[in-house]
């Protein structure tokens, strides 16, 4: 069924049949093993579902930080997961908890809670019937469960909420979670450990274990254009407000501690690997 499927986009029939005969061969010597969503769906009838493992989707260019460009998102999230695709946001984009919503009069719920929108989607979409003795002979014999990656950034108002989110049970439990790394955190972190070890005076090492979270300044004219990346912002010399200041150090600690307590969140170096991305161009 995957070797006919695959072929099948050859021009002429002689090539269909030698190249869907050559790649069942690889198939099932086991030299190649391909993505799950080929496996699985790949000269199926199930015309509305993925042959691609893993997706992310392009926010609003415009006011990405509304329930419109919210619910946009969470609209895309709903149609990769229908189509079993895997789907992954970084959700800095989002003002965080506590922050002025000028237009309305109340503080933002945050990040984290609007991720808690998208985790009760992907329960819904990937539930199936949940009926178990089904006559419905055409049906899946399952469906691929929500497979998610959540992110924040570590200059995110949030990010502690978001590193201790998953202790709570049943909160979040669709996500893998990650914190994006900044080279400027990575890079602080390596010379406190590098001061520390060489015996330098406490005074020096508080000096150096700062930390700002930081979001843009929601009043500011350009935050119609906001994209999610602070990185960008600053380097315009936009305003930022920060939230709070702690030790970088205990920043990296509570990331570290929870790792290994849930195995949550994991780190992403999402600068470095855009960097090095082959298509980063």
């Amino acid at each position: 069924r995957v070797a006919k499927a695959v072929a099948s986009v050859e021009e002429t029939e002689e090539f269909r049949e030698y190249w869907a005969e050559e790649f069942y061969k690889i198939l099932a010597g086991f030299k190649l093993c391909p993505g799950g969503r080929i496996l699985s769906n790949a000269g199926t009838s199930y015309e509305g579902t993925s042959l691609i493992n893993c997706y992310t989707n392009p926010k609003l260019v415009e006011d990405c930080d509304s329930i419109e460009g919210i619910y946009h998102v969470l609209l895309q999230q709903a149609k990769t997961l229908k189509s079993e695709g895997g789907w992954g946001m970084n959700f800095s984009f989002i003002r965080p908890r506590g922050s002025m919503i000028k237009k309305i009069g109340v503080e933002s719920p945050g990040a984290v809670k609007f991720m808690e929108l998208f985790d009760k989607s992907s329960e819904i979409v990937t539930s199936g019937s949940g009926i178990s003795n089904s006559n419905n002979t055409k049906k899946k014999g399952k469906i691929r469960k929500g497979a998610m990656m959540g992110i924040l950034d570590c200059t995110h108002p949030d990010v502690l909420e978001f590193i201790t989110s998953k202790q709570a049970e049943g909160r979040l439990s669709k996500f893998n979670i990650s914190v994006n790394i900044l080279d400027s955190l990575a890079e602080k972190i390596v010379k406190i450990e590098n001061l520390k070890a060489n015996g330098a005076p406490q005074e020096e090492i508080d000096l150096l274990d700062t930390w700002d979270l930081i979001f843009p300044d929601t009043n500011h004219p350009e935050y119609l254009n906001w994209n999610g990346d602070i990185e960008h912002w600053l380097s315009l010399g936009l305003p930022v407000d920060v939230y709070h200041t702690m030790k970088a150090s205990d920043l990296w600690e509570a990331i570290m501690l929870n790792t290994y307590n849930r195995n949550d969140p994991g780190v992403f170096f999402g600068g470095r690997a855009n960097k090095t991305n082959f298509l980063n161009y």
